[in-house]
């Protein structure tokens, strides 16, 4: 009875200690620089720093203006910065600019050139607000304020804009139903077993809300609070998000405006770099549906078809 009694005794501590390691994996986000600037893609764009919402953490990013009346705010991936390279954001936005759109590209905080702390899923409320604030101070009124999410910041989106309905449409592009299917999805990517990953679920939960008071939202349970329009992407060879995941949350959301699409042979969030003028094609087609209202726009197009799976 002594040895079990120190065998289990054992076997609780290491599965605290392995709990607490694997709570900071992944709460912690690495600071990745920024590098370049929108000018190396023959770009104008101004230097720009606001306050998020609420805590006034100083967020940088740039502002580069185009011709219509409508902005488009990107919310990059959790683990990147505003020259999210997994889904070529200054690319994006120089096409964008093209059919008329101005562009906000920023760093949500403790990515990039932004002050504070970055964890996982944490504080995008705040930062996404001061976005967006950002854009009602440069004159664009809320229908006029597009966001486009990529990864966690799909899901970022998806959460802010079910709370605060202050946007007149939004892109999903790579967006799980639930948090924990994205952890067990990245560990699959890593070799890590689900089984494993579930054994150790609980002691993840616990401590991540005791040591970062993370409170877990999920976009399944949200996303019929959105009033706006939303279009869903999904990419064919997603290994992060099933069709299944973007299908059920396009079937759940109310809005018969919204619209969903999947993408040919393209990785997660990779669409854009898959092919670029068809994704600008189906962005500008949706984007001039739900928020434009604008004769000077360039290059916007006549027709949008709606594709489902």
């Amino acid at each position: 009875m002594k040895k079990a009694g120190i065998a289990l005794a054992a076997v609780v501590v290491l599965y605290f200690f392995l709990s607490v390691a694997g709570s900071i994996f992944i709460m912690r986000v690495p600071r990745l620089s920024v590098n370049t600037t929108p000018a190396a893609v023959g770009l104008a764009y101004d230097n720009v720093s606001f306050p998020s919402r609420g805590d006034g953490v100083l967020l940088k990013g740039w502002y580069l203006p185009g011709q219509g009346h409508s902005i488009v705010i990107v919310v990059h991936g959790g683990y990147q910065n505003r020259l999210d390279d997994n889904v070529d954001t200054l690319g994006l936005s120089r096409d964008l600019i093209q059919r008329g759109y101005s562009i906000l590209l920023f760093d949500l905080r403790g990515r990039g050139e932004s002050a504070g702390t970055a964890h996982a899923l944490m504080n995008f409320q705040q930062d996404i607000g001061g976005a967006v604030d950002f854009a009602g101070s440069k004159g664009y009124l809320r229908d006029n304020i597009g966001i486009i999410g990529f990864c966690s910041g799909a899901i970022a989106t998806c959460i802010y804009v079910g709370e605060k309905d202050d946007v007149g449409a939004i892109v999903l592009d790579g967006c799980s139903t639930t948090v924990r299917n994205m952890v067990y999805a990245q560990a699959k990517d890593r070799g890590i077993p689900k089984f494993l990953v579930s054994i150790f679920m609980p002691g993840l939960t616990s401590l991540t809300k005791l040591f970062y008071h993370y409170h877990e939202v999920d976009p399944i349970d949200v996303i019929t609070n959105v009033n706006c329009p939303i279009f869903f992407i999904h990419e064919e060879n997603d290994n992060f998000v099933s069709r299944e995941e973007m299908s059920r949350l396009f079937s759940v959301s109310k809005n018969p405006a919204n619209q969903i699409w999947e993408i040919a042979n393209a990785l997660h969030s990779q669409g854009y770099k898959e092919n670029p003028l068809q994704y600008i094609d189906h962005l500008d087609g949706f984007f001039a549906s739900t928020l434009i209202n604008d004769s000077i726009l360039i290059g916007q197009n006549d027709l949008f078809l709606k594709v489902a799976f």
